[in-house]
């Protein structure tokens, strides 16, 4: 079993329930569909003890007026990920071996500053890509898994959807803190699209 498979496969497990496939959209309401339609974020959250893993996370949806292939160009660049993770200030490639490579993430916020590196995959077939926190690499939260994909909508658009569950760690701190990282988690596709609809959509147009 590739790589990739491996990742799709443990992540359509993590998000079995209440999704019933990766990142499709099966699992919204009618009413999710109106709040897409009318331009805004659906979101589902999620909470899981896993062992000594206490997981937050969940999936997220959002339409972007942007065409798939600037989408696709976008989530392809992997360096350009700071552009929409909150907080992140730093992304840069460490390894790339074809479509397989180990991402280095930084984010600062005040006297915080957590560093990981995430194994990604990205799969050109299904224009999405697969991530988890390295173990083997220094890593300043405990655990984390997603994924990201873009589909083309109609009237020339695209749909954008994410999962993910991250255990940030514990502490008097972290509790307070946990809900709004989780927030800010879920909101990635807004930050995405709040990009290729600003200043990044030139970075990506004509892109190959």
């Amino acid at each position: 079993m590739t790589t990739a498979l491996a990742l799709l496969c443990a992540i359509t497990v993590t998000f079995a329930a209440p999704s019933r496939s990766l990142s499709s959209s099966d699992e919204l309401t009618d009413e999710d569909k109106k709040l897409l339609m009318a331009g805004e974020l659906v979101m589902k959250q999620k909470s899981e003890q896993r062992g000594t893993l206490k997981l937050i996370g969940g999936q997220s949806w959002q339409i972007m007026d942007v065409p798939i292939g600037v989408a696709w160009q976008a989530l392809a660049d992997l360096p350009g990920y700071k552009n929409f993770i909150p907080l992140v200030t730093e992304s840069n490639i460490q390894r790339q071996a074809g479509n397989e490579a180990n991402l280095a993430i930084r984010q600062q916020w005040g006297p915080i500053d957590v560093r990981y590196v995430f194994q990604t995959t990205l799969d050109p077939d299904r224009s999405s890509v697969v991530f988890r926190v390295d173990h083997s690499q220094p890593h300043d939260i405990r655990a984390g898994w997603g994924f990201m994909r873009v589909r083309p909508f109609k009237g020339n658009r695209t749909l954008v959807s994410f999962g993910a569950l991250v255990d940030i760690g514990d502490g008097v701190f972290v509790s307070i803190i946990r809900p709004a990282i989780r927030r800010d988690l879920l909101r990635i596709p807004f930050y995405f699209k709040r990009h290729l609809e600003g200043e990044g959509h030139m970075r990506y147009v004509g892109s190959p």
